[in-house]
């Protein structure tokens, strides 16, 4: 069975490449370009993972993050940004993060990432 994927991102060449390139890895994956709409589809839990960036216009990721663990999402976040330190890491981990990626990274980087988040 293909394994669904939720894409939490503001910047819309980055979501089509992102959409792009699990696809062809087998996955399905959904985005919207509205920030609202895409939490939403979050806290159904039809997802078997999803990618959250931290810079979005309007709600910071780690708020985003805070969000599903106060809603008790279990679905598995992988955080993609260039904004990774040490101090948001830790902000994330108490949000019941576990996966970072950051950006930029080479495509493998990302498969491999995927793969560790949903297994």
């Amino acid at each position: 069975m293909c394994k669904k994927i939720l894409v939490i991102e503001d910047e819309a060449s980055f979501r089509s490449i992102l959409k792009e390139v699990l696809n062809q890895a087998g996955y399905e994956v959904s985005i919207s370009p509205y920030v609202a709409s895409a939490i939403s589809d979050a806290l159904s839990g039809r997802f078997d993972l999803i990618t959250l960036d931290l810079r979005i216009p309007g709600i910071d990721g780690v708020e985003i993050a805070r969000l599903f663990y106060r809603n008790q999402v279990v679905t598995p976040v992988l955080v993609i940004s260039g904004y990774l330190d040490d101090n948001v890491r830790k902000k994330l981990e108490e949000a019941g993060v576990h996966h970072f990626l950051k950006k930029p990274s080479e495509i493998k980087q990302l498969i491999r990432a995927v793969e560790q988040a949903i297994c």
